[in-house]
């Protein structure tokens, strides 16, 4: 089992921020290049990282009253973002992965790396879509 987590500041309201993380079909505005995360409806997203071999179904669940919103493909991988209300019109989003089975990620070296850099990367990109949509 290997954990991974980013954590940025926003120039942004917890609301504004949350409005974009939460809506499914912007995902792929703010998620790392190599990964594709669709959603196919009902709570549920196709997720494909070809440079991993991932191509594999997982559930998705949006906790408004939470400014939450995790996800998981059971048994090997679970994840969630949580927005919190920073001072002033800022917030804090803290990205957090969890891989639960024998992937290569357990195992450091480069695929870990790899997840903290695109954990790094999504939360710039987050900033970018939020700070520019506002």
């Amino acid at each position: 089992m290997a954990e991974f987590e980013a954590e940025r500041g926003i120039h942004a309201a917890a609301e504004q921020v949350f409005a974009v993380v939460s809506d499914l079909d912007r995902l792929p505005e703010w998620l790392p290049s190599p990964v594709d995360v669709r959603p196919t409806g009902g709570g549920e997203v196709h997720a494909d990282v070809p440079e991993r071999g991932v191509d594999a179904e997982g559930t998705v669940r949006v906790r408004p009253e939470q400014l939450r919103v995790e996800w998981a493909h059971a048994p090997e991988y679970a994840g969630w973002l949580q927005v919190e209300h920073a001072e002033g019109d800022r917030s804090s989003v803290l990205l957090h992965l969890s891989f639960l089975g024998d992937q290569p990620e357990t195992r450091g070296g480069t695929p870990a790396a790899d997840v903290r850099e695109w954990l790094d990367d999504a939360l710039t990109r987050l900033e970018r879509v939020v700070t520019t949509s506002a």
